[in-house]
């Protein structure tokens, strides 16, 4: 959509949600309400690292650490991540929201490992996702800057072993990334302040070679749609301990979200929204006010959003819980929401999914405060 199609408001007919079963309802719009102030489109997307490193989480000894690494050295490899860029951008310049909350946008380094001196040599870049992403949207004339990269956690070059004889050595840094549109008038959406912040809160993990400590982070902006101002917060909450998790929901509402500004917060939140128990974060978000757009617009819809296999390469979507959300605090209205990447015919050539998530789209239209 080009500059020309924002003169003055914005056009919301062409949502569509996508069902696991393949079955798509339109979010219209009721008749006469084509243009509406204050109205624009945000996502939320887990674009899959590649691993959930359970290889090295129940390691022992040096040697299952090893090929423990080994193999998600592997796995991520076969998870082909630029041609899974290339899918999501795809997706992205199609759709064409003002803002993005992008998870697990990682930078992937591998080198090779002297077993007799028992270290890492040189470190060289093998997959830089961000740009491989920004390469992808720029190659198919979709225009995004990053208004906001954050660390979460980062794994230093350690060793692995691919059986029988293969060391080498890899390392990782993850990142939460706010994506903003530049090709609108600052009158249509502009954006400003950025901030980021890791959560006191975290975990670590403790290995035959050490403790790595796991942070997770948050990422935030302030910005208007049309003049109406509000705040847009990524995030992507703790995965293996509930109470952490909670901990970290509370610290996002009584930090970024502590404000004046209506609030739309897009994240892999970890915390089961569907199906029933809901989880204790999702319970407190909803508690302190926060309106579930997904749950607002098909409450008999169960929306899931994880997860595929971690290699993307199951041939039957594996989705079976919902918690990737988008949520509002304040005078914020749902338009429409979607599913993005739950259809297998958007699977790489390879037969990959773009990720082991969906993606959730929604239209939103900010009122005055």
């Amino acid at each position: 959509m080009t500059k020309n199609a924002y003169k003055t408001d914005r056009n919301f007919t062409s949502f569509v949600v996508e069902l696991t079963v393949v079955v798509c309802l339109a979010c219209t719009l009721p008749a006469g309400a084509q243009t509406i102030p204050g109205a624009g489109i945000v996502m939320t997307y887990n674009v899959n690292e590649g691993t959930d490193f359970q290889q090295v989480q129940g390691a022992s000894t040096v040697s299952q650490f090893l090929l423990g690494v080994g193999q998600i050295v592997t796995q991520v490899e076969g998870t082909n991540p630029p041609e899974r860029m290339q899918a999501i951008a795809q997706e992205i310049s199609e759709l064409q929201p003002e803002l993005l909350g992008l998870q697990e946008v990682d930078q992937w380094y591998t080198g090779s490992f002297d077993p007799i001196a028992n270290q890492c040599g040189a470190m060289s870049l093998q997959y830089d996702m961000l740009q491989e992403l920004l390469s992808a949207l720029s190659s198919k004339g979709a225009h995004y800057e990053v208004a906001v990269k954050v660390q979460q956690y980062a794994f230093p070059a350690t060793p692995g072993l691919i059986p029988p004889a293969t060391f080498l050595c890899e390392a990782v840094n993850n990142y939460n990334v706010i994506l903003a549109r530049t090709d609108l008038p600052s009158s249509v959406f502009q954006w400003s302040n950025p901030k980021s912040g890791q959560f006191v809160n975290k975990v670590s993990l403790s290995t035959p070679v050490g403790v790595l400590p796991l942070p997770r982070a948050w990422a935030s902006v302030d910005a208007q749609f049309f003049g109406h101002a509000f705040r847009f917060i990524t995030t992507h909450l703790e995965s293996d301990s509930a109470a952490i998790r909670e901990l970290q929901g509370a610290e996002l509402r009584n930090g970024p979200a502590n404000t004046s500004s209506p609030v739309v917060m897009a994240m892999d939140s970890n915390a089961q929204a569907f199906p029933l128990p809901q989880d204790a974060t999702y319970i407190d978000f909803l508690s302190a006010g926060y309106k579930d757009v997904w749950s607002q617009l098909f409450p008999s819809i169960p929306g899931l959003t994880c997860c595929q296999s971690e290699a993307d390469n199951n041939p039957i979507s594996q989705l079976y819980q919902r918690t990737d959300l988008i949520l509002t605090l304040g005078p914020v209205a749902p338009l429409g929401v979607a599913l993005i990447g739950t259809d297998p015919r958007r699977r790489t050539p390879d037969g990959l999914w773009p990720s082991d998530h969906a993606a959730v789209l929604a239209g939103v239209v900010v009122g005055s405060n």
